[in-house]
Formats: structure tokens, sequence, C-alpha cells
């Protein structure tokens, strides 16, 4: 059975490493600073980063931010100052397939309606198809795709926003 919990802050550098060995995929933009960054944010109080395990194993990460705190990237798309960025899901290779990161999403869609969220907002490499199952599973729906020369190196280089309605 796999439980979710909020990451302690003790356990960061280890779930960093953890993003990095099963999330760098050629799809995922995970440039060294940004991710050093985002664990910052989460050491700060400032994002949350939700934990799946199976027993004592770490099979699974999702990192979100608090309410109306969006990247650039999504300025612009009218009605999402209420909504929730996530920012990183990334399930363990030995576990994908088996709907872990679904559940993550589920619980962060469950915890940001609780608080006033209507709007659960995720970026993807719009060619990157296990991405887009798992999103499409929880109900995301496209908002925009564009060319993303900054953040995109492989394939047709465009990101995808994608946006989950909590109402």
């Amino acid at each position: 059975m796999i439980k979710m919990r909020i990451a302690d802050i003790n356990e960061l550098a280890a779930l960093e490493n953890f993003l990095v060995l099963h999330g760098a995929n050629q799809w995922n933009y995970l440039p060294t600073d940004g991710v050093k960054e985002q664990f910052q944010r989460i050491f700060d109080g400032i994002d949350q980063c939700l934990v799946a395990l199976s027993g004592e194993e770490l099979v699974g990460i999702a990192i979100y931010r608090q309410p109306g705190d969006l990247p650039t990237l999504f300025t612009g798309h009218a009605g999402l100052e209420r909504a929730v960025y996530i920012a990183e899901v990334t399930v363990h290779e030995h576990w994908s397939g088996q709907g872990i990161g679904s559940s993550l999403l589920n619980d962060i869609a469950i915890t940001a309606k609780a608080c006033g969220v209507n709007e659960l907002v995720i970026d993807r490499h719009e060619q990157n198809l296990a991405s887009a199952g798992m999103m499409r599973k929880v109900g995301f729906v496209e908002v925009d795709c564009f060319l993303d020369l900054e953040r995109r190196n492989t394939g047709n280089r465009k990101t995808t926003i994608l946006s989950l309605s909590l109402n």
C-alpha cells in the first residue's frame, strides 16, 4: 500500500537526489540551479513536497507551490490567481505505471480544494506521453501549447500548459 505524506525538512537532500536520479530524462527541464532553488523554496516553507512511500521505500514525489504563486510561464492565462502550480511529479522507474503519479496529483487536488483553491496548473513537454497519460487520468485539460526554446531541447521543443478544475 502506498502512503502519502508531506516531506520532512531533514530528508530534503535525499528527495533532491531522488528528483535528479528519477526525474531526469529527455523531456524534463531540470537545470541544476533550478533544482537547487526549488529545494531551497521547500526548505524555506514556500513550496511543499508530497512524498509517496511503499513501506519505507521512497517511490515518488510531487512538488507544488502556494496558491497564486505561479511561474511567469503562466502570465496572461486568466483565472489563475488562486491556482496551485505543480512544479514536479516524479515516480521511481520501478513503480511507474502503477498510479502513483496520479495519486500524488489527486492528493494535491484534495489539499488545494480544502484550502479554497479552484484550479491546479501544470506543464510538460508536449511530446512526453507518460506525463500526458498521468495528467489526463487525473482530469487535466490542455490550456495552451507553445514553442519553448529556452526550456526544451528535444523533440518539437514545445511546452503544454494544463489545468484541472477543482469545482
